[in-house]
This record gives structure tokens, C-alpha cells and sequence, in this order.
């Protein structure tokens, strides 16, 4: 994965405090580009849907952390 991005989905209509909407985009070694949402559920600390890139949700999981999203009880 190049050039990966990730942002906030903050008009999705559903409580931010129990899922968090995140987009994401990057380049494939092939230079395809990719992009998509990840939803992550606060309450339980995981990602849900479809299966992803091990790499993409670590990095997604670190990118909330950095953001402070997840709040300070997050571990």
C-alpha cells in the first residue's frame, strides 16, 4: 500500500459515539487505486464488515488512536 489516507465520515446520520465511519484510500504496488469505508464499533473495540487487510486496519486503528476518537480508556 502507497500514499495511504484516512478521514472521518462525521455526517453519517449514526451516534459518533458508538461507531466511528472511516474513510480510507491508497495505491496498490500495481499503482491501482483504492478506497473504501471502515466502521468501527466503539463499544467493542473492533472493526465489523468486510474482512480487510490486516496492514489497513492496524493503520486505521492507529490513525483513531492519534486522532483521540476512542478516548482515554482505549488500549
Amino acid at each position: 500500500m502507497h500514499n495511504l489516507r484516512f478521514g472521518f465520515f462525521d455526517d453519517s446520520g449514526l451516534p459518533m459515539d458508538s461507531r466511528i465511519l472511516i474513510f480510507y484510500s491508497f495505491e496498490t504496488d500495481g499503482n491501482l487505486s483504492r478506497a473504501g469505508i471502515l466502521h468501527f464499533l466503539v463499544g467493542e473495540r473492533r472493526f465489523v464488515g468486510p474482512r480487510h487487510d490486516g496492514a489497513l486496519t492496524e493503520a486505521a486503528l492507529s490513525f483513531l488512536e492519534r486522532s483521540g476518537r476512542l478516548g482515554s480508556d482505549c488500549g
